[in-house]
């Protein structure tokens, strides 16, 4: 295991380390430092299975901020629309 935390989990398949799901998490809400995001960017550029979980990530982010800009919209104006 590498002593970077943003690492958790060995893919037994390809022997890469994976990065951590709360670290690409955060890099999906854009919550990272920037010396926090370099490791997580060189690993996306070797890793499908972490760039899948992003794209998945980067949807439900998209999703839920999608869905608060609608409820604020509702309480704003008292209707959908």
């Amino acid at each position: 295991m590498l002593k970077n935390p943003i690492y958790a989990v060995k893919c037994t398949v390809v022997f890469w380390n994976h990065a951590s799901e709360y670290a690409l998490e955060q890099y999906a809400m854009g919550k990272m430092s920037e010396g926090e995001v370099a490791p997580v960017e060189e690993h996306l550029l070797v890793c499908p299975h972490c760039c899948e979980r992003v794209a998945w990530l980067d949807d439900f982010v998209e999703s839920i901020r999608s869905a608060a800009r609608a409820t604020s919209r509702v309480a704003a104006t008292g209707h959908k629309g």
